[in-house]
């Protein structure tokens, strides 16, 4: 949780130490692959989202079962060209629950990301993009017999769109899955769809 704690960190400096320099070049414009192609887009952005998760197989052998969990994520991304992204985030992906035959029974699990980006431009504030990547991930299962851990890593997918609010201000909308979370005996996929704001400058 250490070093995740401080690559979470250091994302968060490097978007705002990058938010600062396209300040200090005297680009105002709103973060951007919303922006048409030809239009100068800034190079860097910095972002947070919260949305719900779901759990794939969780509540299989499970009785009173939830498998949804509240959820939320930060990240901060990185121009390449008009059509292409890369990103690098925290997510974490919220608390499932449910009871078997001997009492509760829960996990917890967050990643660290980093994914390419391709986008499409539909207008001058609607953009779409799509991604893959890879997530190290890190769950948590607890039963009546304790808690176990185990970490991976595996692939990230998702998609979504981006609007521009205009002030350097966006919002976006997207889904994700994070592809064989969990240990063998609990392993499964988890989806995530979320809501947030992004900028390109603080």
């Amino acid at each position: 949780m250490k070093t995740i704690n401080i690559m979470v960190s250091g994302i968060l400096i490097a978007g705002l130490c990058a938010g600062h320099t396209a300040i200090a070049a005297g680009n105002s414009q709103a973060f951007s692959p919303i922006a048409p192609s030809s239009t100068a887009k800034p190079d860097n952005y910095i972002g947070g989202s919260i949305g719900t998760s779901n759990s794939d197989g969780f509540c299989t052998t499970l009785g009173n079962c939830d498998a949804d969990g509240k959820s939320w994520k930060l990240y901060s991304g990185i121009r390449v060209n008009d059509s292409v992204l890369f990103e690098m985030g925290y997510a974490n992906l919220g608390e499932q629950q449910g009871q078997d035959t001997n009492g509760a029974v829960s996990q917890k699990s967050t990643a660290v990301t980093a994914t390419g980006l391709m986008t499409y431009s539909v207008n001058e504030q609607v953009e779409l993009f799509g991604k893959a990547g890879l997530a190290r991930w890190s769950n948590t299962y607890t039963d009546s017999t304790g808690s176990s851990k185990s970490s991976g890593n595996d692939m990230l997918v998702g998609a979504g769109a981006n609007y521009d609010l205009g002030d350097n201000m966006g919002v976006r909308a997207e889904w994700e899955r994070f592809k064989d979370i969990g240990s063998s005996t609990h392993k499964g996929d988890v989806d995530l769809l979320s809501v947030g704001v992004t900028f390109s400058s603080l």
